[in-house]
């Protein structure tokens, strides 16, 4: 069916573009673009020879190359993206047995030709092969060429995965000729992204058909349904892939140009994964579109806007939340937990090497660290605020205390050691096995591993994270009964699991979770309105919700700026995006010239953009505020809707003309804010570094912090209240007809 309707609308695009009707009507829509590495399940050979050329990119012939001005490395090195060593992506003189001095084959049935595994039409008789000693090897014999994959053997029992399968040739050793090189004209690195998703995924599924994520399909078919409902015919929603899967995605570039010929000219740019950074949003996404509208004459052709991050909003924390009940229900309540948030992780501040030899994606200057480890303060709000009364829950060292990146237990899960080439190793960000042995020597007994980033349970969280720390697999039964998260034990000093015994003090247990397949839906509609925040800074607005604007400013990327009300029912309300403390960084930062992030409460950025801001209301259920006590103000709208800063925004609300508020009620003074997924109102946490509420008596006005927008409401909390209280899902009229009336006491994934 997904095929059909791929070649359905290749055609209807082209048929579009040769009759040319409605294409003044598509410039002024917005074509919205959602990219994503879309990982099959099963064995794609197309997605597989794709994957390791994205790593790569092009590379540039010479320093005017046409369409190239935004390529990374020196001349003559430079390429399109740099996450690989320049020699091992393309032929380099002096090097090139780096690029391609073997092949990976099986034997014919007849048993006269080597055949190629990466390419079925490259054959070899095998007549003509020599028998020279070492010059053909079995596959699980070779030196492990895969920091991520398990390569040919299951650790579990030993079944060789690339039975049949031989190295013919082999990798360079040393300086000087390589008597045994074989070249076939194919990139080694491709051969051996070939062989390890054979293993990799024969690994995790009995069946290797290639087919897409439920999780996947789900975020595609949610996010769809309610970008239409939020926005009508005033967009048009398509996916595309980094790496297409043979008759299941495309090209992302593909759709674009799509999107050029159809004569759109407005474009929101959206990746799917939580912590915002340079390296998905400039040259995984924006880098291949724009170059390949360049390369097709379409150069400047849009207008672009980008919807970057799903984390640190109400409903991604909402989704996190649930993951995590799962792991801490499995415990009596009043135990004593040690959480650690974990994370992808980037290279920091730069990969070692010049020329060829240098990875050149400029690692120094992103803002991932900064925008991950905000995503964990956030969430860590919401985890204290749910769970504390429950469990004892440690995010720190033993001693420490806060939010300092250093003192806490913030994890990076596809990183090691080498990653970190600072000069000042003790600023380094740490790895998730680095934590797991420190909070085991700090005592800890209990260690939940809560996995954000990954929005499903693929390759990287159920395989590549599992072998670069030491994390037990998923039995053969696990996984065909969807079961993807694991618990073991281990002993203090030794990552080895053991039999968990409870008495035994040298005994720890781990819990190590999954991600969101679970919970799909509150995912997804979080995703939705993440997109919404870019469409609308196209002044694009819902439809149906009957948003009104009350007034608008422009704030400026480092400048910042302020909106308000002067008049009217909203008239006190209103926003401050904060200046950016730091200009230039990191942006200015090197390899040499850096400072590691690692003070939430001194964000290096505040805005990410400049953008027109605005204060407004639209419909929401201000009802359900009775859920934590008495609305003493309007419900206010700030947006951009869900934009995101690090620096935190001041929101000042006026309280409702009728209200006084007592003395004795300043205490219970609160701030709210709307969760689309749950359809109730969560408590506004304090940011790191941030003064609570502050209710001003002389302006009747309370003002508080916060680092997403959306909308606001003051309630007087009832006596007694705890943000558990007003924690529940409800039916979301319009999104799906299944019950989501269900809460953290007693919930369950649906």
């Amino acid at each position: 069916m997904r095929q059909s309707v791929i070649l359905i609308s290749a055609f209807f695009a082209a048929a579009v573009s040769a009759a040319n009707p409605g294409v003044d009507r598509n410039a002024e829509r917005i074509a919205v673009l959602v990219t994503d590495w879309a990982e099959p399940q099963g064995i794609d050979p197309l997605y597989r020879r794709e994957v390791i050329k994205r790593s790569f990119g092009a590379n540039a012939a010479g320093p005017d190359e046409p369409c190239t001005e935004d390529f990374v490395g020196t001349p003559p090195f430079r390429q399109q993206l740099g996450l690989i060593p320049y020699f091992l992506g393309f032929k380099t003189r002096g090097v090139e047995g780096a690029y391609d001095s073997m092949g990976l084959y099986r034997k014919s049935p007849d048993g006269q030709y080597w055949v190629s595994i990466y390419d079925p039409k490259l054959k070899l008789a095998v007549k003509d092969v020599p028998d020279t000693p070492g010059l053909i090897t079995p596959a699980k014999d070779m030196k492990n060429p895969q920091q991520r994959s398990f390569w040919a053997i299951d650790p579990r029992d030993g079944t060789n995965y690339l039975d049949g399968v031989f190295m013919i040739g082999s990798s360079p050793r040393g300086p000087g000729p390589n008597p045994l090189a074989m070249p076939n004209g194919i990139r080694d690195t491709d051969e051996i992204s070939m062989a390890s998703g054979i293993t990799d995924f024969s690994i995790l599924h009995d069946d290797l058909a290639p087919r897409l994520s439920p999780m996947t399909e789900e975020v595609e078919r949610t996010t769809e349904r309610v970008l239409h409902q939020l926005f009508g015919d005033q967009i048009d929603v398509r996916f595309g892939a980094y790496s297409p899967t043979s008759g299941l995605t495309r090209f992302e570039e593909d759709v674009a140009l799509d999107f050029a010929r159809e004569g759109f000219r407005k474009m929101v740019l959206v990746r799917e994964t939580t912590d915002n950074n340079n390296y998905a949003n400039n040259f995984m996404t924006r880098g291949y579109v724009q170059r390949a509208l360049c390369l097709a004459g379409f150069k400047d052709t849009f207008t672009y806007q980008q919807s970057r991050q799903v984390g640190r909003t109400p409903e991604y924390n909402l989704a996190l939340l649930h993951v995590a009940k799962k792991h801490l229900d499995r415990l009596p309540r009043g135990s004593e937990v040690a959480v650690l948030y974990t994370t992808y992780g980037l290279p920091f501040p730069d990969r070692t090497g010049a020329g060829p030899f240098s990875a050149p994606h400029p690692w120094s200057k992103e803002v991932y660290h900064e925008n991950a480890y905000n995503n964990y303060i956030s969430f860590k709000r919401y985890l204290e605020a749910y769970f504390g009364d429950r469990y004892a829950l440690h995010f720190n060292r033993a001693g420490k205390s806060g939010d300092v990146r250093l003192d806490n237990y913030y994890s990076y899960g596809l990183s090691v050691p080498q990653d970190f080439t600072a000069n000042d190793p003790e600023n380094r960000f740490r790895t998730l096995r680095e934590n797991i042995d420190l909070a085991k020597r700090d005592g800890r007994r209990e260690i939940l591993v809560l996995l954000s980033h990954w929005y499903y349970d693929g390759r990287d969280p159920l395989l590549a994270i599992r072998k670069m720390q030491q994390i037990p697999l998923n039995t053969r039964t696990d996984l065909r009964q969807g079961k993807r998260w694991v618990e073991w034990c281990e002993r203090v000093d030794s990552p080895t699991p053991v039999d968990c015994n409870p008495t035994d003090s040298s005994i720890v247990k781990l819990q190590y979770s999954e991600t969101f397949d679970a919970w799909g839906r509150e995912f997804s509609i979080g995703y939705a309105n993440n997109i919404r925040t870019a469409i609308e800074r196209f002044g694009v607005f819902p439809v149906g919700t009957n948003l009104s604007i009350a007034a608008r400013g422009a704030i400026d990327r480092e400048g910042g700026g302020s909106v308000e009300v002067k008049s009217g029912a909203l008239r006190g309300a209103k926003l401050i995006i904060a200046k950016d403390a730091h200009p230039g960084e990191p942006e200015s930062f090197d390899a040499k010239n850096y400072r590691a992030f690692h003070d939430p409460a001194d964000n290096l950025v505040s805005a990410w953009d400049s953008f027109d801001a605005y204060i407004g209301s639209q419909n929401v259920p201000v009802q359900y505020l009775r859920d934590h006590g008495e609305a003493v103000s309007p419900a206010v709208l700030m947006g951009p809707y869900r934009t995101i800063v690090n620096r935190p925004a001041t929101i000042t609300l006026p309280i409702s003309v009728k209200r006084k508020i007592e003395a004795g009620e300043i205490s219970r003074l609160k701030a709210f804010i709307y969760n689309e997924a749950s359809l109730g109102w969560d408590p506004v946490f304090v940011p790191a570094g941030s003064m609570p509420l502050r209710y001003d008596p002389k302006t009747r006005t309370a003002s508080f912090d916060t680092q997403v927008l959306g909308v606001f409401a003051l309630v007087v909390t009832d006596e007694g209240w705890t943000p558990v209280k007003g924690f529940r899902h409800r039916y979301p009229v319009g999104i799906d007809a299944v019950d989501l009336n269900v809460g953290l006491d007693t919930g369950t994934a649906h």
